[in-house]
């Protein structure tokens, strides 16, 4: 199975789409990360020649999409992840408070 590291596979598409695979927790990203930019190679290169620029960007706009609804929500899942998010969430609506106090 060719990796994301390997310099004959390694093309815009696959490097753009490695760096949103870091947004998935490590495992996952180990396990299937090479079959996952496969896959996302073989998805826009038919999405440019069925619809072209305005399939690519569909398929793009999707890969996104799993990011914010599927890879950072699983990456938050980490009970360090989650500590970090919730004392940041406490500081802001403390912080919240105190400004609307002030006014």
């Amino acid at each position: 199975m060719p990796s994301i590291s390997n310099p004959k596979r390694v093309g815009p598409t696959r490097i753009a789409y490695a760096g949103l695979l870091l947004f998935y927790p490590r495992d996952l990203r180990h396990r299937f990360g090479d079959e996952m930019a496969d896959l996302f190679e073989d998805l826009i290169r038919d999405a440019a020649a069925r619809q072209g620029l305005r399939g690519v960007a569909t398929a793009w706009a999707s890969a996104f999409w799993e990011v914010l609804t599927v890879a950072a929500p699983s990456r938050l899942a980490s009970h360090a992840a989650m500590a970090g998010a919730l004392s940041f969430l406490a500081s802001s609506a403390l912080f919240l408070v105190f400004f609307s106090a002030l006014n």
